[in-house]
């Protein structure tokens, strides 16, 4: 542990003086190229000692791991309801086909519940996977041609329903692979128990490290950002940016040092996923030379729902914080960031990872100019990356386009959902066969450029294939409507859309 702690303090102590050492050194590079440098110094000099030394805050809460276990064990048949889930099966302008003709995906969406807001347009976009797959004839599978059938369940946001609705696909609907949308591990880990317990590939999504450490899994496998973990030698991420969540915070900061005072705020629910990213973070801050303030009370880890956050912002103020790392639920940021410009408190720089995704979560603020500058320090995809499906040649942008006009609302990242089905659909051509050890074989082989994040590969260690993350800030357009732009992005295939916002304005 002495060692691990040592190479950690080693690594931020280079990377710390190489980011404020010499600032008019800094300034003749641009602000992009200066952060590119920095992450590709910083992701060379990782140790593998790291992933251990953070083992303990990234782990699955014990009672998340013994609750969802009891739930695949005692669900062995279907325990929901008929009536209280909904399924949706796309419409094609082929023949319905018979089940010998027909590759059958089942997918676990929250449509309803506090996940609603990523299920609704993740299950949009993998419907229109699907409809451009069936309209090209379907998947190629061992020299036959299948159509695909589409069945959707709405877990509610519940881990109990998700589990007996996994059940469900595998026994009634029989089908060949799995796939949920973004959500938590209390979500993904039930799901993941019941694919190997009955031996069906499942894909999920969501951050590495708290799914991988109730696992391991045999045919689980997940899609998502990875915190902090070092990627393995020899994988095509490995040494580049943007790759690590927790990265992308420090980096944001870091490109700042000389003009900030180092005293940061946190803000997290307290719950599993913030109490393990509130641990997490102090640490990374620490080594890293910032200090958290109220670190010793836990100051700004809340009550989800909590109404009135003065007396945490008055602690704010009081220690000098000018600097906001969170992960917090997007009503409670909102009501929270009112509140600190009422009450005079505008840090320098505001990054959450969770809250600031969504444009619906971000105009629960009410002025949109109070959200210029907020910082999503790991956007996971956007309209502007320029890869193309392989089924259509559907664009990001087009995508973004639809579901804008059919439902009015504007794009949500969870709209890259169309390629972990479109990844599903590759899988199944490469594996040639329906039979769910060959498709699990397959994923752990796949090799391949998807719309939405470009190449896709599993890191086999992990059964996990982690995404690009960009940096995205939001502006307001010329009609002063909100608007995300990609302010840095770890891909040269992207180009930002917008400068680097500092200070907030």
């Amino acid at each position: 542990m002495t060692s691990q702690k040592q190479s950690l303090n080693n690594f931020f102590t280079s990377f710390l003086a190489m980011s404020t050492s010499d600032v008019s050194a800094r300034r003749g590079v641009s602000r992009r190229g200066f952060l590119t440098v920095a992450v590709s110094a910083i992701v060379a000099g990782v140790v593998a000692g790291v992933g251990g030394y953070y083992a303990g805050t990234l782990a699955a809460p014990a009672e998340v791991i013994r609750e969802v276990t009891k739930t695949v064990e005692r669900t062995t048949t279907i325990t929901a309801p008929a009536s209280t889930v909904t399924v949706t099966k796309t419409v094609t302008a082929t023949p319905t086909p018979t089940a010998e003709n027909e590759v059958r995906i089942g997918n676990l969406v929250s449509l309803t519940g506090q996940l609603a807001a990523y299920g609704q347009p993740a299950a949009y976009a993998i419907k229109k996977c699907v409809e451009d797959v069936n309209r090209l004839g379907g998947l190629e599978v061992g020299g036959k041609r299948f159509s695909v059938k589409l069945i959707q369940y709405d877990d509610s946001s519940d881990p109990s329903k998700a589990t007996a609705l996994a059940e469900q696909l595998i026994f009634q609907d029989k089908v060949h692979i799995i796939l949920t949308n973004p959500g938590p591990p209390i979500i993904h880990i039930p799901i993941s128990f019941v694919a190997d317990k009955h031996k069906i590939p499942a894909l999920v999504d969501g951050v590495m490290e708290p799914w991988w450490s109730a696992g391991p899994y045999k045919y689980a496998w997940a899609v998502g950002p990875i915190l902090i973990t070092p990627i393995p030698e020899g994988d095509f991420r490995a040494g580049k940016p943007g790759y690590q969540a927790i990265l992308n915070y420090l980096l944001f900061t870091n490109m700042f040092r000389d003009e900030i005072s180092g005293n940061v705020a946190l803000f997290a629910p307290d719950d599993a996923d913030g109490r393990a990213w509130y641990d997490l973070v102090t640490a990374v801050l620490k080594d890293a030379g910032y200090n958290v303030v109220g670190v010793e009370k836990r100051l700004g880890q809340y009550a989800p729902g909590t109404m009135d956050f003065t007396a945490i912002i008055r602690e704010w103020m009081k220690g000098g914080a000018d600097v906001f790392w969170g992960l917090s639920i997007g009503a409670d940021f909102a009501t929270m960031w009112r509140q600190a410009y009422s009450l005079g408190w505008k840090p320098k720089m505001v990054l959450d990872g969770r809250s600031l995704k969504n444009y619906e979560d971000v105009a629960a603020i009410g002025d949109p100019k109070l959200a210029i500058g907020l910082a999503d320090p790991f956007n996971v995809w956007n309209p502007y990356i320029p890869y193309k499906s392989h089924y259509g040649g559907r664009t990001n942008m087009q995508l973004a386009e639809e579901w804008t006009k059919e439902t009015g609302k504007s794009w949500s990242d969870a709209l890259s959902a169309y390629s972990w089905c479109e990844l599903v659909c590759r899988i199944i051509e490469s594996a040639g066969s329906l039979d769910p050890e060959a498709i699990n074989q397959a994923i752990a082989q796949i090799d391949v450029v998807t719309m939405a994040f470009g190449r896709m590969k599993f890191i086999p260690e992990f059964h996990f294939c982690g995404q690009p993350l960009y940096i995205g800030q939001w502006t307001v357009d010329e009609k002063g409507k909100l608007k995300m732009e990609i302010t840095w992005s770890p891909t040269p295939d992207l180009e930002p859309t917008h400068d680097l916002i500092f200070p907030i304005p």
